[in-house]
């Protein structure tokens, strides 16, 4: 009789299926399997009024990244990660049920 991990496991295999929803990516120069869910632009916030007057026309964009945990380690937040040539901040990381979801963000101009 097969367990819950063994459905949970094959549920995974279909959506991290490069014929389906999932492409390959290269993550910190390692080419992975991940669904990568792009590009939220959002104003940089306007407290306090000093720095937001420094700052204008920077925009933060943020990915939210999907990747089997075996096939890529668990960042930490902070982490400068490179995705497909482009750098980003990890701004917050969850795992669960063989699952990471890594959220990113950059300064855009």
């Amino acid at each position: 009789m097969s367990n819950l991990k063994f459905y949970m496991n094959n549920d995974l295999s279909t959506f991290f299926n490069d014929d389906e929803f999932a492409e390959y990516h290269d993550i910190d120069g390692q080419q992975v399997l991940a669904i990568i869910e792009s590009d939220r632009f959002n104003e940089r916030p306007k407290d306090p009024a000093e720095l937001y007057h420094l700052t204008n026309g920077i925009y933060r964009s943020s990915i939210t990244i999907y990747v089997k945990s075996a096939d890529y380690d668990k960042p930490v937040i902070g982490q400068r990660i490179s995705v497909d040539e482009e750098d980003y901040y990890v701004s917050a990381v969850s795992e669960e049920a063989g699952l990471l979801k890594i959220i990113a963000t950059a300064n855009e101009a």
